[in-house]
């Protein structure tokens, strides 16, 4: 799914209305009717029992919110309406709709500057319909008391149209304080950008998708550089590599697992037992000497190569002569200061196979940053936020951490994959992809080496490195979600990921 920018979102309404020969209040209409049927049929919602206050702005966001008000109004619903009069300017849909509003007898009053804010039941539900993504600029101190006001009221549920009123589509918040905060926001078609950044989440709330009739043919022809990974991709992807009925264990790849410390072997049988839960065919693991015997009888299926040490790799790996299809590296091994040279003897070495460079391995690049320039083009990195930090340098904010991203990946043409919430996936041509799946019981120890070895697991067996790092965060966060379900976010342990990556696989294929 495509993350457009604010003039593409407008050219798709466009189209739209063109295409169809509505008009742009039509369109309204729909969209407040989906918005309608969103909250009617949400049981948290008791609609003729806790009243309705809708905050509506001037324009085309205020409009949405006058149409969802005669819908609620008509269906039983208690409905007042308060005009937000920031602006004198006033959308022709905005009039249209207000005109709906007064003909159905519906309470309406307006806001001015400087007059005492009306007081607002905090048993009830608020619409913010006040600004919609065209908004860009800051708002006077009086109307940044009134959006505290409602921020502070804890009313049962604030619902956003389309966006959180006060929230920039395309640029960064310097200030924060005249923003809505959302309990729930209702966006129209596609994700916009900062609903997936770390800095909004407290202001967007849980966000929803409403389907208002783009037309597919269009959005096809639009170019963009970011992109939210939806099932109908992963299934795309999936379906290339459906398995055939005589393959063997060979069909499926042999990856490489190298890492491991004293006390860390657990972070390498992690990632390997996740390698073999993704359908990797065979898979090699190396570890100091002191790992052997807990990864033999941990995990049968592996075959084990040692360092000549106990306790640190040090070591110049020798790569089995069997065929090694990808490489995951880092996981638990340590920076002991033999350990950052065998590293970087290892990154002399191995320009062929595709590696995936993780935890400390990605630690000893961010001290010794010269290594960078000894690491392949098309490498995967998979940094969560301090790792990616060390890496390059602190960012003043969201927006900047995402120009960090692709400038490393372009200036590397490496693949990034940065974790959190939504995992983003930076590919070496400047292409974001955002992660959908995934929840805050998967920020437990572990969770990482687990994604490691997925990704790695999908790259041995012929997923290309674009593919694979998309595919393993998707099904790593859709395997958290299932544990999820079953045991609570609180409870999740790493090894509950793992475990439910084969529920993760029979959804895809439903």
């Amino acid at each position: 799914m495509k993350i457009l920018s604010l003039n593409q979102i407008r050219k798709a309404d466009q189209y739209c209305i063109d295409s169809e020969s509505i008009s742009s209040v039509q369109l309204m209409e729909r969209a407040a009717k989906n918005c309608f049927n969103w909250i009617i049929h949400n049981k948290y919602f008791k609609i003729k029992k806790i009243p309705f206050i809708v905050l509506v702005g001037n324009g085309n966001n205020g409009g949405d919110g006058l149409s969802l008000s005669y819908m609620l109004h008509l269906y039983g619903a208690k409905v007042s309406v308060y005009g937000v009069n920031i602006s004198n300017h006033f959308s022709n849909e905005f009039l249209i709709n207000k005109r709906k509003v007064l003909q159905h007898g519906i309470n309406f009053k307006i806001i001015d500057e400087g007059e005492k804010f009306p007081f607002f039941n905090k048993e009830s539900y608020i619409i913010d319909a006040i600004f919609g993504i065209g908004f860009n600029r800051t708002i006077n101190q009086y109307w940044k008391s009134f959006f505290h006001y409602i921020n502070e009221k804890k009313f049962k549920a604030v619902i956003s149209i389309d966006i959180p009123s006060g929230l920039f589509i395309e640029k960064s918040h310097e200030i924060f304080e005249g923003i809505i905060k959302a309990t729930h926001t209702l966006t129209f078609q596609v994700p916009k950008l900062p609903f997936l950044l770390p800095n909004y989440e407290d202001y967007v709330g849980k966000w929803y998708l409403i389907n208002i009739g783009w037309k597919e043919n269009f959005i096809r022809k639009i170019q963009t550089n970011n992109f939210y990974i939806d099932d109908v991709y992963i299934h795309a992807i999936y379906k290339k590599k459906i398995r055939k009925k005589f393959s063997h264990k060979g069909n499926y790849g042999h990856g490489m697992i190298i890492g491991g410390s004293f006390g860390m072997i657990g972070s390498v049988i992690l990632s390997a037992t996740a390698s073999f839960r993704s359908g990797i065919g065979k898979l090699s693991v190396y570890v100091p000497f002191d790992g052997y015997q807990i990864i033999q009888n941990s995990l049968p299926e592996a075959i084990v190569n040692t360092d000549n040490t106990k306790k640190h790799w040090i070591s110049n790996i020798v790569i089995p002569n069997e065929n090694i299809n990808a490489i995951g590296i880092g996981m638990g091994m340590g920076i002991h200061p033999k350990t950052v040279y065998a590293l970087e003897s290892f990154l002399l070495k191995n320009k062929k196979i595709p590696m995936i460079i993780d935890a400390d391995a990605i630690n000893i690049l961010s001290h010794k940053s010269l290594l960078l320039d000894l690491i392949p083009e098309e490498t995967i990195l998979t940094p969560h936020p301090k790792e990616f930090q060390r890496l390059c340098r602190s960012w003043k904010n969201d927006y900047e951490k995402l120009h960090l991203l692709k400038k490393m990946s372009r200036k590397y043409k490496i693949f990034i994959v940065l974790k959190g919430a939504h995992s983003v996936v930076s590919t070496p041509d400047g292409n974001l992809y955002f992660n959908s799946t995934g929840n805050t019981g998967m920020s437990t120890a572990g969770s990482g080496d687990v994604l490691t070895g997925m990704i790695m697991s999908f790259l041995s067996q012929g997923y290309s490195k674009k593919e694979s790092c998309i595919m393993g965060v998707y099904l790593h966060g859709l395997a958290g979600d299932i544990a999820s379900k079953k045991l609570s976010e609180e409870a999740i342990m790493a090894n509950d990921i793992i475990n439910h990556i084969g529920e993760a696989y029979l959804k895809l294929k439903i």
